[in-house]
């Protein structure tokens, strides 16, 4: 073999030092997504970002806990009649901290597109859905921390028991996370396919107001003109907050809880491949 045969022979994979093309080429995808998910969870466990990220869901329990209580303390429109006003309100809390969470996702993968980090990526012998996958469980991660904290602070605050005790409020959590995480497939297709983070704020905007407010979160479906109340029941925000407001009371059937997590599967099964598809193309 001549020298310069010797110079570009491809070298041994046994031989390649650690962090090269030649391993991540050789990793799986589990292992991929892990690696990517943890560089997109550290900026969020910066101490600034805790506190703020602590901040909101406490904003959203005073200030619903706090307007929404004048119309009495059962009485939470299209809650349960048979829990307290508290014990109705925190499964709605969940379900916007979580899809607010959710949303981000998108915000992110935007970020990335500007900072680049995603033609490295591209450069890189690694499965273009491990990004996709690891941006959407970095915000998951987040909003299980939010979770978290709503179901803290409502008891501390508000004295949240509810009759489902301990297993309900962490069917609801994890619940809410699937719910969440499933929604933020929505808006990382719509930043794969936009690329403009403008764009994409407004479009969220648009979208997350309507599906948590035109909802039985804090109305009663019944109460709403006949066009919105269709809205209403076919809004996937509503079986959510059915199946949660049932394991929080201890009574969740298995109806509204296949309804929720089906639907919830249906739109990853729908979004994820369009996500995929558009981000191939960057």
């Amino acid at each position: 073999m001549t020298v310069i045969d010797a110079d570009i022979a491809p070298r041994p994979k046994d031989r390649a030092p650690a962090g090269t093309a030649e391993q991540w080429g050789g990793s799986s995808l589990f292992t991929q997504t892990l690696a990517l998910t943890g560089r997109s969870v550290r900026p969020y466990l910066q101490a600034g970002v805790l506190v703020v990220t602590f901040i909101e869901p406490l904003v959203m329990l005073l200030m619903f806990g706090g307007v929404l209580r004048v119309l009495g303390d059962t009485a939470l429109p299209g809650g349960s009649t048979d829990m307290s006003y508290i014990a109705n309100l925190v499964p709605a809390i969940m379900i916007i901290t979580s899809v607010a969470a959710g949303a981000q996702a998108g915000n992110g993968l935007i970020n990335d597109l500007r900072n680049d980090v995603i033609t490295r990526f591209h450069t890189m012998p690694i499965s273009r859905f491990s990004v996709l996958l690891a941006r959407s469980l970095a915000d998951a991660a987040r909003s299980l921390y939010q979770l978290i904290a709503v179901a803290v602070l409502a008891a501390l605050i508000f004295g949240f028991d509810p009759p489902g005790g301990l297993l309900g409020i962490l069917g609801s959590i994890l619940l809410s996370l699937f719910v969440g995480w499933s929604m933020s497939w929505i808006f990382i297709a719509l930043a794969a396919v936009l690329r403009n983070g403008d764009v994409l704020r407004m479009i969220t905007t648009l979208c997350t107001f309507p599906l948590l407010f035109a909802s039985n979160a804090f109305v009663d479906p019944k109460s709403m003109p006949v066009w919105l109340r269709v809205v209403a029941e076919a809004n996937p925000i509503s079986y959510a907050n059915d199946a949660m407001r049932g394991m929080v009371a201890g009574q969740a059937t298995l109806g509204e809880l296949a309804a929720t997590l089906a639907v919830s599967c249906v739109l990853v099964a729908v979004c994820a491949p369009i996500a995929n598809r558009s981000f191939r193309v960057l």
